[in-house]
């Protein structure tokens, strides 16, 4: 009856000195990602906005202060318009506060999430530090700014659909009556 024992605990045994040998130390490692969070979004913030957005109020009551749903204009004939392309939509950008801070832009039928990892404000210039979780990139920090002018009109420094920064001229959504929507007859494709 010894025999029969004998080579089950030495199996087990041996199984236990595998699987504490190969666990996960316990050490903390510091990544080079974690590093990158708070110094890559400031080698991407252009080199005219670095000195001059600085900001003693936190960025989440500036969020609170900001209009939280812009919706793009276009320049037509001299007026600004809201132009629907067929089959498509208006490009958007919202802001939220749904457990995280989120900038979401909406670019026709695609939309990009961004959580907001910080916002500084220099009077009506604003600029989102934003961190975007991508499958193919994992995450990746962009910069969008945001230019408030007097007349309800803003404009984002944004990634247009090819991931190219570009700006776009918005207004306040609460706004969007004060303009002509022009909108563009189906697309017969």
């Amino acid at each position: 009856m010894k025999k029969v024992f004998f080579p089950q605990f030495f199996l087990l045994g041996a199984l236990i000195i595998v699987l504490v040998s190969c666990s996960p130390k316990s050490d903390a490692v510091k990544t080079s990602a974690g590093d990158s969070l708070s110094k890559t979004s400031e080698s991407i913030v252009p080199k005219n906005h670095q000195s001059e957005i600085k900001s003693s109020v936190a960025w989440e009551e500036i969020f609170k202060s900001l209009p939280k749903e812009w919706t793009m204009l276009t320049k037509k004939d001299s007026k600004y318009i809201i132009y629907i392309p067929c089959d498509y939509q208006n490009q958007k950008i919202i802001l939220s506060n749904k457990g995280k801070y989120a900038l979401e832009h909406i670019i026709g039928q695609d939309a990009y999430y961004f959580q907001i990892k910080n916002i500084r404000k220099d009077e009506n210039t604003y600029l989102f530090e934003l961190q975007e979780e991508n499958t193919e990139k994992g995450q990746e920090n962009v910069v969008y700014t945001l230019d408030i002018k007097k007349n309800n009109q803003a404009l984002w420094d944004v990634y247009n659909d090819e991931r190219k920064m570009a700006g776009i001229t918005t207004t306040d959504s609460r706004f969007e009556s004060r303009y002509k929507t022009v909108e563009e007859p189906p697309c017969l494709e």
